[in-house]
């Protein structure tokens, strides 16, 4: 539908695309891992994709709610708020021992903590001027904090068992 609606001259959802493309990407580069066909420095690693998709979802969720923007204000704040998280989530990465290859929860809630924040913003804007992409903004914000929670409770699949990760097994031995 977004890559469409650019086609048709929708510009503004540029970025969304650009995200679900990355998005697949990032699935598909975390099932080369899981199924041992891409090592990441010699380790079944996906923290590395974890750090792409939410880098990634973080500017261009960004980007898209900041240039709905009419209000040289409310730029500004978006501004300030994506800067100053953007700056948490490099320190956050920084203090790593190893910072590719470790999952850190703090990098999750600093960004999408924005990228939620923002789009509650917009939603409220939405309900006073009734024009913009309400649903696009209610996807966003939901997509965000289901992707914070995620991020911030699921470790890696360093020297986890795939049964066990996916629970099916056990499940299936148990009934």
């Amino acid at each position: 539908m977004f890559s469409v609606s650019i086609v048709y001259g929708a510009r503004k959802f540029l970025p969304i695309t650009i995200c679900l493309i990355i998005g697949c990407l990032c699935e598909f580069f975390t099932y080369l891992i899981r199924e041992h066909h891409l090592l990441i420095m010699g380790e079944q690693n996906n923290a590395i994709v974890g750090h792409v998709y939410k880098w990634t979802s973080f500017l261009t969720f960004g980007f898209f709610l900041y240039s709905v923007q009419k209000s040289k204000a409310t730029k500004r704040y978006f501004v300030y708020l994506f800067s100053t998280c953007a700056v948490i989530g490099i320190f956050s990465q920084s203090r790593l021992k190893h910072y590719w290859l470790e999952n850190d929860p703090w990098l999750a809630f600093s960004l999408m903590s924005a990228i939620i924040i923002a789009s509650m913003v917009y939603f409220i804007q939405l309900l006073k001027a009734r024009d913009g992409y309400p649903y696009i903004t209610t996807g966003i914000f939901l997509v965000s904090g289901s992707f914070l929670i995620s991020s911030a409770v699921n470790g890696t699949y360093v020297g986890v068992d795939l049964e066990v990760w996916f629970l099916e097994s056990p499940l299936i031995e148990w009934f």
